[in-house]
């Protein structure tokens, strides 16, 4: 097998059916047309006695509850990225055919491991409303023959018994040679392909040599190849704007499905995700979510999402949404054979995305001392996928007083004595018996901002020993000593 065709049979009315929850089990039929002369163009198998070319007040009559549709151009557009982004997982070399319909160059592929490709992709589009269906040949166009057959893949081995019991209108003849030849008795590409190919063009003309090799599977074509996505972005409006989360949360998980896709297609994965909901004051509310452990996983991005989109409270109601996926490589990494990982990995990545969602990226993760001498300087890193084996006792254990901190520190009132503490006032009160300080720290005093504290050690009347800061911004009980 040379080529594959993936083929979506009535897709214009899966790609409505897809953008739209409420349509899930229902009668839906795709019209076109206005008034009186509108007619049916696609139904789906709900609609029962509803055929393509009824008109839609006898079609209503037939199936009271038909929900009727004309065909969204948008959902289209994005149905056909997904279906791409499939083709992209199979080779590198795709075109896109039709709506609908791609043709992926299998050429140099192994025919094993391809054709388990495929089944794996039938699996994964059907599970996202997209029924697929798959066909391999030595031709593009035998592969589209192939793919309207399959069920749900088919591989074309030889091409003369496949193609004889085919209908002639897999050819697509025109109406005029159609009825030449059904006059001729010929309803099948077998039986056309069995006459001589010199005999058809000298009586139907050069089209009907063109649908001789078309009949055979033969025509000559070179596919326009397509670019994979180089930016994982999906974007839409909605009209009109919508007040709840359900609606959004659906149209969420329809187009972060296509960027997980066309992710895994090239080989990547999402280190982060970028949320921009448009208002309908044409402002807008964006925030960034850093995934602790990079992934294409639709199930754990929504939770995320879903997670901070609870909390938000918004004054405008929601026109439009944006969802922007960072792209990085996978991480591979083998583990050591005594390391210890987490019991349950993918669910302390996930709570930990959560909690992100919930207080922001920037305030999870495993603190770790900044070189500076500043006190509390620290920054946020992700944490370890393995535990590291704990760290051996000193030689010479700590000694002295332990400082138990204030989180966050209490403000206090001073009053000095001889540029010492006498008395202290505020959450702790009390004549100071004895100090120790000050100690004095500084630093970036390169930059446009540096800092300095002066701490002080304090011994109350009442009982007790206290550490003090004293900053630019005052005084501050920094915590009890023991």
């Amino acid at each position: 097998m040379n080529f594959a065709a993936l083929w979506v049979p009535d897709f214009a009315l899966l790609a409505v059916q897809r953008s739209e929850p409420a349509l899930a089990g229902r009668p839906v039929a795709l019209i076109t047309g206005e008034g009186r002369k509108a007619v049916v163009v696609l139904a789906s198998p709900e609609a029962g006695r509803v055929t393509p070319g009824l008109a839609v007040p006898l079609a209503t009559a037939r199936c009271p509850g038909l929900q009727l549709r004309e065909r969204d151009p948008a959902a289209e557009v994005e149905t056909q990225r997904l279906l791409l982004a499939a083709g992209f997982a199979l080779s590198p070399r795709v075109e896109s055919t039709a709506p609908g319909c791609c043709t992926v160059d299998l050429q140099g592929a192994d025919a094993a491991r391809t054709e388990a490709g495929m089944h794996r992709q039938v699996l994964e589009l059907r599970q996202l409303g997209l029924p697929v269906r798959i066909g391999a040949g030595q031709t593009p166009l035998l592969a589209r023959y192939a793919a309207r057959r399959a069920a749900p893949v088919l591989i074309v081995g030889e091409r003369e018994e496949f193609l004889r019991d085919l209908p002639l209108d897999f050819a697509e003849p025109g109406a005029t040679h159609l009825a030449v030849l059904h006059g001729w008795g010929i309803r099948t590409l077998g039986a056309l392909t069995a006459l001589p190919k010199a005999e058809i063009g000298i009586r139907l003309g050069l089209a009907g040599a063109e649908l001789w090799e078309r009949a055979k599977g033969e025509a000559p074509s070179v596919l326009r190849l397509t670019e994979p996505a180089r930016t994982f972005v999906a974007e839409w409006t909605y009209e009109p704007p919508v007040e709840s989360a359900e609606p959004l949360l659906f149209k969420l998980r329809r187009f972060a499905e296509r960027v997980a896709m066309e992710l895994r297609s090239a080989g990547l994965v999402a280190e982060a995700l970028s949320l921009t909901l448009l208002l309908e004051d044409e402002t807008d509310y964006r925030r960034e979510f850093r995934l602790p452990e990079p992934g294409a996983d639709v199930d754990s991005w929504l939770r995320v999402l879903q997670t901070h989109l609870d909390t938000v409270r918004l004054s405008e109601r929601v026109a439009g949404v944006r969802l922007v996926a960072t792209p990085a490589r996978p991480e591979h990494r083998q583990d050591g054979l005594f390391d210890t990982g987490l019991t349950d990995p993918n669910s302390f990545w996930e709570n930990l995305a959560r909690l992100s969602a919930l207080v922001g990226s920037e305030r999870v993760g495993t603190p770790v001392p900044l070189n500076s001498h500043a006190p509390d300087a620290f920054r946020l890193e992700r944490p370890a996928d393995i535990v590291p084996a704990p760290e051996p006792p000193t030689v010479h254990p700590q000694r002295g007083g332990v400082l138990r901190r204030f989180r966050p520190p209490l403000p206090a009132r001073v009053i000095l004595e001889n540029a010492k503490p006498a008395a202290l006032d505020g959450a702790v009160r009390g004549e100071i018996l004895a100090s120790s300080g000050p100690h004095v720290l500084r630093g970036d005093w390169w930059k446009p901002q540096p800092w300095a504290v002066e701490i002080w050690q304090v011994e109350l009347a009442g009982g007790g020993l206290y550490q003090l800061t004293r900053t630019a911004g005052g005084w501050w009980i920094d915590g009890v000593l023991d």
